[in-house]
C-alpha cells in the first residue's frame, strides 16, 4: 500500500509514526513493558500500523519483544534503545530511511550556520560523506522554499561569462522549528513544525 502525502497523513503536524513513538517513551519505565493494545490506547493510532512499525523497531534494536507468552498472552514490549524526540524513520527491516536527510541538513545549515547563501555553499554545507547533497538538489529546495515564502532573495543572479548564483536568506520569521519543511511531489510545502501547507503551485490555466 503506497503511503499517502505527508499533509495528508499527519495530525496536528505529527505523523502516525510520530505520535505512536512518543508514546512508547512514555511508557519506557513500565516493569512489565508494554503491549500494541497499549501503544493503540496512547497514540489513538489503528493496530495495524502500530504493528508494522514495530516489527520494524524490534528488527532495528530499538525495542525488545519478550517471545515467551502464556496461551492467549499479548507480545510484551520493552524500550531499549532511546534516540530522542523524533521517530526513528525505518524501512521493514529495521534499517534506517535516508530519503530527506539532505532537507534536514539544509534546513539546519540555514537555521545555524548560514547568513546568507548560493545553492552551491548550500549543498557544500549540507553534504556529509555518507550523504552527499547534491548542488541541484539544493536549487530545487531552495526555490521551492523561496516560492513558499521562507527565504529572501538578498543578491540576485548575474549572467554573464562569469555568472553568479542569486543569494538567500532565511527570513527570522519563518525559523519555525526543528524539522524540515517538506516539498511533496505534488508540488506542495507542508511545514511539520506547524502541521499545515504553507503553498501549493497554483495551476496553470490554458485558454481554449
Amino acid at each position: 500500500m503506497s503511503r499517502k502525502p505527508a499533509h495528508l497523513e499527519m495530525t496536528g503536524g505529527k505523523s502516525p509514526r510520530q505520535r505512536v513513538w512518543e508514546a512508547i517513551r512514555t511508557m519506557a519505565d513500565r516493569e512489565g513493558g508494554f503491549t500494541t493494545t497499549d501503544l493503540t490506547r496512547a497514540s489513538k493510532v489503528g493496530l495495524p500500523l502500530i504493528s508494522e512499525y514495530m516489527k520494524a523497531l524490534v528488527a532495528g534494536g530499538f525495542l525488545r519483544r519478550e517471545d515467551r507468552l502464556r496461551f492467549g498472552a499479548a507480545h510484551r514490549y520493552w524500550l531499549v534503545k532511546d534516540v530522542g524526540l523524533e521517530a526513528p524513520r525505518l524501512r521493514r527491516d529495521g534499517t534506517a530511511v535516508t530519503q530527506g536527510r539532505g532537507n534536514e541538513a539544509m534546513w539546519n545549515a540555514m537555521r545555524h550556520f548560514l547568513p546568507t547563501f548560493d545553492f552551491r555553499e548550500l549543498a557544500a554545507y549540507a553534504s556529509t560523506p555518507d550523504h552527499p547533497v547534491f548542488p541541484e538538489t539544493a536549487k530545487a529546495y531552495i526555490g521551492a522554499l523561496h516560492a513558499a515564502g521562507y527565504l529572501d532573495e538578498v543578491a540576485p543572479a548575474k549572467l554573464g561569462s562569469r555568472p553568479i548564483a542569486a543569494r538567500y536568506a532565511l527570513r527570522h520569521e519563518m525559523k519555525t522549528g526543528p524539522r524540515a519543511p517538506m516539498v511533496q511531489r505534488t508540488k506542495v510545502v507542508f511545514d511539520p513544525n506547524q502541521g499545515r501547507v504553507v503553498w501549493h503551485e497554483e495551476p496553470s490555466w490554458e485558454e481554449t
